[in-house]
């Protein structure tokens, strides 16, 4: 009968050194601003595939401080919409990224570009994809998103 407590003694402290080993996500959606300039594109689909006009739907973010530095996940939901009387075959495209890392006095650290390679299925007019990126910032710092026309190589 002694045995009992014991074991639970020792499995309630693992699972409490198991809790302190996993990193705490926690929300930090205001670090992110999405400019309003940067909030709505009009993209080319290659091989004549038509126009598609993306905007940014949504955003949240969570962060994960260490000492100085924060890791950051951003969730980005976005709407694409084209017109099916240009093509309504399926249609690849890509969608342009950029992420500005700002410090405490609004002076741009660095930036970075990404693409997300989307697919329209035949005769769909609208997606809704979310993508995830993920950068690293000072604990002070922020991050401005904008969407981009046409792919930036660096």
């Amino acid at each position: 009968m002694q045995t009992k407590p014991i074991f639970v003694i020792i499995l309630s402290l693992f699972l409490i050194g198991c809790e302190t080993i996993r990193p705490i996500w926690s929300d930090c959606s205001s670090k992110v601003t999405a400019v309003e300039e940067g909030s709505r594109v009009t993209l080319r689909a290659p091989d004549d595939g038509g126009e598609v006009q993306a905007r940014l739907n949504g955003v949240s973010a969570l962060c994960n401080e260490k000492a100085d530095m924060v890791a950051m996940r951003i969730k980005i939901g976005l709407k694409l919409v084209r017109g099916l009387s240009q093509n309504e075959n399926v249609v690849e495209l890509e969608l342009p990224l950029l992420i500005a890392i700002l410090d405490s006095q609004d002076t741009v650290e660095s930036y970075e570009t990404v693409s997300y390679k989307m697919t329209f299925p035949s005769g769909t007019s609208t997606l809704y994809p979310v993508i995830t990126p993920k950068t690293q910032m000072q604990k002070s710092g922020r991050v401005i998103l904008s969407l981009a026309p046409k792919v930036l190589k660096p």
